[in-house]
């Protein structure tokens, strides 16, 4: 199975340890006894990727221990259907976005108008799909999803998860008071998390690093860290490393502009507060 986001992950992986090794795809094709042309397929996922292969590239690299196991792995399940690709017919560019998800070892989120779709709530989230003007059906598909997707946050090794959330996306009260005071608790309840940090980007300090859009940017263990561009029908991965720096360096500029963690969920315990003054007001 080649060129699947699966596979790609992998052969990034490969590609990644034998560059740390120095060796060049000629090198280590010489030590196979494989063609130069073999290890660059393998290194780009235009081939299958078979373990007895890879488990011949780790010894030919001396990869031991937990990290040979890891890939071996990664091997292992590559031909195995991720959750999402059961039953479900998703765009390429959405199951290219659940699979970094689930192999990032830190996702750092910036948003301009909606929380970050790994912290939001069910009802919240069916809000933002029927305003889309999907079908029912759809729309029901594509809750589940988003759902299923924050199980990266509680799992075993779980993700880090750091969310700079522009004030503004607190303005706009989605569903009406009562679902956005419930987001409001959900968001409180998800900051008390090891692996989660949300910090806002308050309105008093006016323009800030994420204001050119929202992105997402994701870390791994070993490949070069990725970001995702979100568009209304579609998305796109920038991987290029000066590209990449760039969003890295607003990343960091961020970091000093948004409040505190402590001053952040003071600025979202004040929303929630609000929204459960006028969702009583309202019922009243």
């Amino acid at each position: 199975m080649a060129d699947t986001p699966r596979a790609r992950a992998l052969a990034k992986e490969l590609r990644a340890a034998r560059s740390a090794t120095g060796l060049t795809a000629r090198e280590l094709s010489r030590k196979l006894g494989w063609s130069e042309a073999k290890v660059s397929r393998l290194e780009t996922a235009r081939r299958g990727i078979h373990v007895e292969s890879v488990e011949a590239i780790l010894k030919a690299l001396k990869v031991k221990g937990a990290e040979r196991e890891r890939l071996l792995k990664m091997a292992r399940e590559i031909r195995e259907p991720a959750w999402w690709e059961i039953g479900r017919d998703i765009p390429e560019q959405l199951t290219a976005l659940l699979d970094a998800e689930q192999r990032a070892q830190r996702i750092t989120s910036v948003q301009l108008n909606l929380i970050p779709g790994v912290l939001q709530t069910r009802e919240y989230t069916r809000e933002i799909m029927t305003s889309a003007e999907l079908d029912d059906v759809t729309a029901d598909e594509r809750v589940e999803i988003r759902m299923k997707r924050q199980e990266i946050l509680h799992q075993r090794n779980a993700v880090q998860l750091r969310a700079f959330l522009d004030e503004a996306v607190f303005f706009r009260p989605i569903g009406g008071p009562r679902i956005m005071a419930e987001q409001m608790r959900h968001l409180l309840k998800a900051s008390e998390a090891d692996n989660v940090e949300i910090r806002v980007l308050p309105r008093s300090i006016g323009a800030h690093a994420g204001m050119s859009g929202a992105f997402l940017l994701f870390e791994f263990d070993r490949s070069r860290p990725v970001v995702y561009i979100e568009a209304r029908r579609s998305g796109a991965f920038i991987d290029g490393p000066d590209d990449v720096g760039l969003f890295l360096g607003s990343v960091e500029t961020l970091e000093t502009q948004a409040s505190d963690v402590d001053a952040s969920r003071a600025i979202i315990l004040s929303y929630l507060q609000k929204y459960e003054s006028e969702a009583t007001w309202t019922a009243s």
